[in-house]
């Protein structure tokens, strides 16, 4: 609204206060005041209120009774960040939700005040990272749960002790941020796509400044920062060759736990040969149900259908609180599906597997513990490290090699690339694009380089190319190209 009526009572002293001196005012209907530390102080609040309600066209805030564009720049980090969150909750795949907060919080860190009453009242980085990432950036959490006394501390002093978002529309200071947010907090250098996510995330964060009307434009906009080199490729040291995968297959299927979960080993050796023999995710092997197998007799080839994925992400981040998000495959739609083409040997193993360990009433092929849960990601990565401690020799097990489940199916990848199956079949079975499989599994694709090779060597050797060839007596198809004929004449 635009002020049409804006009235002062007399400043009054009121003894006994820390700020004694106090300024009152009127806008229409709506009374305000504040108090200040001499009457000069206040005066010259006075003026600023004057001269802005003297401005045609400005807006006032009646909850504060002040200039909505105060209200603006004054705005903190912290308050506008919280917007961001929740403003990004509803619809995000839960794994996009934790790394916002993630990112959130690592940019807020280098937002803070540093004024000596915000340093003398700071809490921990721990409690203040926890009451980020867990409370402030988990939309709905702190209205309906009881927040701990030390959560609810640092969430106070945030919102009294971090910058205003004015502030990073000056180069400076928002430099120094993008510097910061490059680095983790042992100092070093984040990977590289992690200080990409970090940097689009506080795009996004500017761009709903401007849209709020905290700042002008994005300065991001601006910016152009060196971009490092990403290497997506996988590299050859982690991928195990066959006989290294068998031997670890092999190791699962005779680990043996206690109790209950006496069987853990023998129950997850399908889940990892499916990993291996149809090159899915551990999230979509986790997901696949008996209805969507096709699993004939007599040693011919099945298939199955994957038709989602189940990632381990926490209960902040999902909608229903369980620890895994039920979602569609990755970077697909919902109603995406993919079919995979499975080979004897793995069709063999899963009927095996079946009548060993009947499916959960839900249909999963894998779960753990009494009430047939989903397997958590820790379960499934315990069991291979046992595995991989007794499957490898010591050079084998300190190396690099298949240190992940997920490295089988790197070498699921490269044992097709190696058969020459078509490059266009194999994307499509692992649920890539072409693009992707070609940076990701570039160090296997040599076929072509085998073909060049050969003709070069061809050509070197004579075979292709004869001294005739370079004469200029051999000018049918061109001029004489000015080498000398056999006689030595030009």
């Amino acid at each position: 609204m635009s002020a049409i009526d804006i009235q002062f009572w007399k400043i009054r002293k009121r003894e006994g206060r820390k700020k004694p001196w106090e300024l009152r005012w009127r806008i229409n209907t709506g009374t305000y005041s504040l108090s200040f530390l001499t009457k000069a102080l206040a005066q010259k609040f006075q003026s600023k209120l004057t001269r802005a309600a003297e401005t045609v066209g400005e807006e006032w805030d009646l909850r504060t009774g002040q200039p909505l564009s105060w209200t603006r720049q004054q705005r903190t980090w912290f308050d506008h960040s919280c917007d961001v969150a929740a403003a990004e909750w509803d619809g995000a795949a839960a794994g996009s939700r934790r790394r916002l907060a993630e990112s959130l919080t690592e940019i807020t860190m280098n937002m803070l005040g540093d004024s000596p009453r915000a340093r003398r009242t700071r809490p921990t980085d721990q409690v203040l990272r926890r009451a980020l990432s867990q409370w402030a950036y988990r939309p709905g959490r702190i209205a309906s749960e009881v927040v701990p006394d030390d959560i609810a501390a640092a969430l106070a002093w945030l919102g009294d002790h971090t910058r205003p978002v004015a502030e990073l529309a000056d180069d400076e200071h928002l430099r120094a941020l993008l510097a910061a947010i490059k680095k983790l907090q042992n100092g070093k250098q984040a990977a590289a796509t992690t200080a990409r996510t970090r940097r689009a995330i506080l795009f996004k964060c500017l761009d709903r400044a401007v849209s709020a009307k905290l700042i002008a434009l994005n300065p991001l906009s601006a910016i152009k920062t060196r971009r490092r080199h990403m290497d997506d490729a996988v590299s050859p040291v982690v991928v195990p060759t066959l006989a290294q995968t068998r031997r670890l297959l092999w190791a699962v299927r005779e680990l043996r736990g206690h109790g209950q979960y006496r069987d853990r080993g023998p129950h997850l050796f399908a889940l990892f040969c499916l990993i291996f023999y149809a090159g899915v995710r551990p999230s979509e092997g986790l997901h696949l149900k008996v209805e969507h197998c096709q699993l004939p007799m007599g040693g011919r080839w099945g298939s199955i259908t994957l038709i989602g994925a189940c990632p381990e992400v926490g209960e902040l981040w999902t909608d229903d609180g369980e620890r895994h998000d039920e979602r569609g495959l990755k970077h697909r739609s919902r109603k995406t599906v993919r079919i995979v083409p499975i080979p004897p040997e793995l069709v063999v193993i899963l009927r095996g597997h079946l009548l060993t360990f009947p499916p959960a009433p839900d249909g999963r092929l894998f779960y753990d513990g009494p009430d047939r849960g989903k397997v958590p990601g820790g379960v499934y990565r315990s069991v291979w490290r046992r595995a991989r401690k007794a499957a490898l020799n010591p050079d084998e097990h300190v190396s690099e090699v298949a240190r992940r489940p997920y490295d089988l199916r790197h070498a699921n990848a490269s044992m097709l690339i190696a058969a020459g199956v078509d490059t266009a079949e194999i994307a499509r079975r692992l649920g890539h694009s072409i693009r992707t499989l070609l940076t990701t599994y570039a160090h296997w694709i040599k076929g072509g380089e085998d073909a060049a090779n050969a003709r070069i060597e061809a050509a070197l050797s004579g075979e292709t190319i004869t001294d005739s060839a370079l004469t200029c007596e051999n000018g049918n198809d061109g001029p004489p190209t000015g080498q000398p004929d056999e006689s030595g004449a030009a």
